[in-house]
């Protein structure tokens, strides 16, 4: 992949005009604009507690809203609020999928989330199960802002894409997550989106303020071949290692259904490659698929440990968890029970401060 935005040996002015007539942007570029480096980008601030974002195990209306954790430890998780909701979005569709917390660079929070269905159509006006859950696509995510996890505000919704998805319809964006991108001095927001031929890749594009975005022509930075869903980033020994699911699952071979890795030395100069064909959740049988999606994965406090929370597929709220020292080997994942979760479908987690947790447990 091509750099999206290229850097060029000129002012910051004329940059901007430039990056106005190369993208088309919609929004009007000032000079701070960029966002510069903190240690928050760089991935430095060392700190003393982790918050968990996820949705309700049903799929409903009232299930799908933000629901919160966190943890001291990185392995065993206390709901927030009763394990009940603590936003519920009232734009889009009001309801979200995915939600993810991502840390801008001034130490605020944007929460990332795929805005689900729109069809409004029930099985039990009741429980508020859909009749066609998740059939609407939308080339939308929705957006919020918040200074301290617990008061959302400047809720839009922020097109990603105008690419063709399948049977002619907008593209979707699943599981929206972004990344700082310290070379354009910008955020890419990445997620799963798919193609008219319904093949589901990992897209990418880029924003200053996640109000706007420069370029509707999304970019592809993963696509092994077949369908993955549920991408998600880390960055480890000055690479980037991405977790999907390999989602073309083929019974008869066994193929498909769980996580593999994908690697790339410098973030913005070309795609992810696979590391293997080596499930990471598989061990030493590759032949016996476990069948989990959505993979979130993170690092503990020693600085070499990672964890891997994977959801187990239609089965809401239960996971297969593993961990691993050696992030760059597919094959060295391995499945643990320490950790203890909430009943909760698990998309990401941050890294908080004390004060911030001891404010969140305060409000809640």
């Amino acid at each position: 992949m091509k750099k999206i935005i290229k850097r060029l040996d000129i002012t910051i002015p004329a940059l901007c005009a430039a990056v106005f007539m190369l993208f088309g942007c919609t929004n009007t570029l000032a000079e701070d604009s960029y966002v510069q480096p903190t240690d928050w980008s760089e991935g430095v601030m060392a700190t003393d507690a982790w918050v968990m974002a996820g949705v309700g195990i049903s799929q409903t209306v009232y299930s799908d809203a933000l629901h919160l954790a966190y943890s001291e430890d990185g392995l065993t998780w206390t709901a927030l609020n009763s394990n009940a909701r603590v936003f519920t979005p009232t734009i889009g569709s009001g309801h979200i999928r995915d939600p993810y917390i991502f840390r801008q660079n001034d130490g605020t929070f944007v929460l990332l989330a795929a805005d689900y269905t729109e069809d409004g159509q029930y099985y039990d006006m009741g429980s508020l199960y859909e009749l066609t859950y998740g059939d609407n696509p939308s080339n939308c995510i929705y957006v919020a802002f918040s200074d301290d996890l617990i008061t959302w505000k400047n809720e839009h919704l922020l097109q990603v894409t105008n690419g063709e998805g399948t049977d002619g319809d907008e593209r979707h964006a699943w599981t929206p997550r972004a990344i700082y991108n310290k070379s354009d001095l910008c955020y890419d927001i990445y997620w799963t989106g798919d193609d008219s031929d319904g093949v589901n890749h990992v897209y990418v594009t880029q924003t200053y303020d996640f109000i706007s975005v420069h370029d509707l022509d999304s970019h592809i930075i993963y696509s092994p071949g077949y369908s993955v869903t549920g991408a998600g980033i880390v960055k480890a020994n000055s690479k980037y290692y991405l977790f999907a699911r390999d989602a073309d699952i083929d019974y008869a071979t066994g193929e498909g259904g769980d996580i593999q890795a994908a690697v790339l030395d410098t973030w913005g100069d070309g795609a992810f490659s696979l590391l293997s064909g080596t499930y990471c959740n598989r061990g030493d049988d590759q032949d016996t698929p476990v069948y989990v999606e959505n993979p979130c994965v993170y690092e503990l406090e020693d600085g070499v440990t990672w964890i891997m929370i994977a959801q187990e597929s239609n089965y809401a709220g239960t996971y297969q968890t593993l961990s691993t020292t050696n992030i760059s080997s597919s094959g060295s994942w391995e499945e643990i029970t320490t950790l203890t979760l909430p009943e909760t479908v698990c998309a990401s987690v941050t890294r908080i401060t004390a004060d911030e947790l001891e404010a969140l447990e305060a409000a809640y």
